[in-house]
């Protein structure tokens, strides 16, 4: 499945699965923007890019990892650590955050 800046936009705030090799991570997608397309013809998908929050442990390297969502199914996608957004969201008990990004181009 190719996911859509449509799709991505949909599932906003809704829960992932990360298979790593210290077991699952939840994520949350908190974030997704289309970036701009210089040229690209109108039949190919534009780049996009999702953000992610997660647990502050356990730490995920950049890496390609198996990522199950309950309406896009298993996905493979390359993911890597990014700073923390403008507005960054808020646990319930204040804990840290880490951010992860996977773009699409």
């Amino acid at each position: 499945m190719s996911l859509t800046f449509t799709q991505a936009q949909q599932i906003l705030n809704t829960s992932f699965i990360a298979h790593t090799s210290v077991g699952t991570v939840e994520l949350r997608l908190i974030e997704a923007s289309e970036l701009p397309g210089r040229g690209i013809p109108t039949e190919f998908r534009m780049p996009m890019v999702l953000i992610f929050s997660a647990p502050a442990s356990p730490v995920l390297t950049q890496d390609n990892y198996h990522i199950d969502h309950p309406q896009l199914g298993r996905q493979y996608w390359a993911m890597s650590p990014v700073q923390p957004p403008r507005n960054p969201p808020v646990t319930v008990n204040n804990e840290p955050l880490l951010f992860y990004q996977v773009l699409f181009n």
